[in-house]
């Protein structure tokens, strides 16, 4: 008999991985709302054009698409940022900011190769829409403070800012399509092209090797004292100070240790504008939790207003923590004494769960 199975890239939680998801979105949550971040929820259901005005280049092959009964394109959100980006822009048009929102939703991505990842995954995130790069170190000691709440304790919190690439590509005169595949190359760490392909372009030797040596740029301290020796403008090096000036109050406020760099990334150029950030622990394959400055995604919906945020992946976590078994009682009680039992039921379960069962017994007993 074939098996009846979920699409691919899908999965059910039931018993206990539900229960620990649950538990580990209620300690997130909390912690959100302990900031003073209000809850917002979105439809799982957004109209295509709303994420094609979004991004400037859209990946179509990553989106579930389908139509509704007026022939209008629609989509299954693919995150949550674009959705409070138009709810803040519409909803809140008439409202002064700051806005600060928590959310706890699914969202859904096609992904052709998973590699560590799934097609639906549960995001708990924040956005904190009105706020200049002088909030950058609220949203980044938030991350900090939920990587902590859920008890890890070896995770890193990896630091860098997508303006530090983009900078570089202007001073050097980079056209679109270059920056693009440079951006690409030093993202992906393909350091044989990435060589190559500096060399096709009308680069003097320092800016060669700013792009080449630009991937291996990440870890603690001394990779920001290495990008120092690689910056050929002294507005590329006031970045790195900006950045270091920003880790050291990261580094007072953890106390851990968690805080690292990574100057080499760059992705999402049409979305991020300012710091990006990603954390990662030992046990999971891909990134936790990630986010960084958006300043330029509300303007497309009408209203110009800097924000910033992140979300951290929760079935990505699941692995990394024991089941916890629930211990429920059972009420046995006398067939045919379901109201009986019923009644009872009721007042046990002020102390917890209680369930049923018939039983050949001659009077009701709770066991375990």
């Amino acid at each position: 008999m074939k098996m009846i199975e979920t699409p691919s890239g899908l999965r059910d939680l039931t018993g206990a991985q539900a229960e620990k998801r649950s538990q580990l979105q209620q300690k997130v949550e909390a912690v959100f709302a302990n900031a003073g971040y209000q809850q917002i929820v979105t439809p799982d259901i957004e109209f295509y054009q709303t994420y094609a005005r979004a991004y400037a280049s859209l990946k179509e092959s990553q989106m579930y698409k389908f139509f509704d009964q007026d022939g209008q394109i629609l989509t299954l959100r693919t995150d949550m940022t674009v959705p409070i980006a138009r709810v803040a822009a519409s909803k809140y048009r008439d409202e002064k900011p700051p806005f600060r929102f928590y959310y706890g939703e699914n969202v859904y991505k096609v992904r052709q190769s998973f590699a560590g990842k799934r097609n639906e995954v549960r995001d708990c995130g924040i956005e904190l829409i009105g706020e200049d790069s002088q909030s950058d170190p609220e949203v980044l000691n938030l991350a900090d403070e939920v990587l902590a709440a859920l008890g890890l304790s070896n995770y890193i919190l990896e630091i860098g800012n997508s303006d530090f690439f983009r900078l570089a590509a202007r001073l050097c005169g980079l056209s679109k399509e270059d920056t693009d595949t440079m951006a690409d190359l030093v993202d992906r760490k393909a350091m044989p092209d990435l060589h190559a392909y500096t060399g096709s372009l009308s680069l003097s030797d320092a800016q060669a090797a700013f792009f080449r040596q630009l991937p291996l740029l990440s870890g603690k301290e001394e990779c920001l004292e290495k990008a120092k020796t690689l910056c050929f403008d002294s507005r590329l090096e006031a970045e790195v100070e900006r950045m270091e000036d920003l880790g050291e109050m990261m580094k007072r406020l953890d106390g851990a240790g968690h805080i690292a760099y990574d100057l080499g990334k760059v992705p999402h150029l049409d979305y991020y504008t300012g710091i990006i950030f990603e954390a990662f622990t030992p046990g999971a394959a891909t990134a936790i939790l990630s986010g960084g400055r958006y300043d330029d995604l509300l303007k497309k919906f009408g209203r110009d207003l800097p924000a910033c945020g992140f979300g951290i992946k929760l079935d990505y976590l699941l692995d990394l923590f024991p089941d916890t078994e629930q211990k429920i009682r059972r009420l046995r009680y006398p067939k045919g004494q379901i109201e009986a039992a019923l009644q009872k039921a009721k007042q046990l379960r002020k102390d917890g769960p209680v369930m049923l069962e018939a039983a050949d017994v001659e009077q009701m007993e709770v066991v375990l």
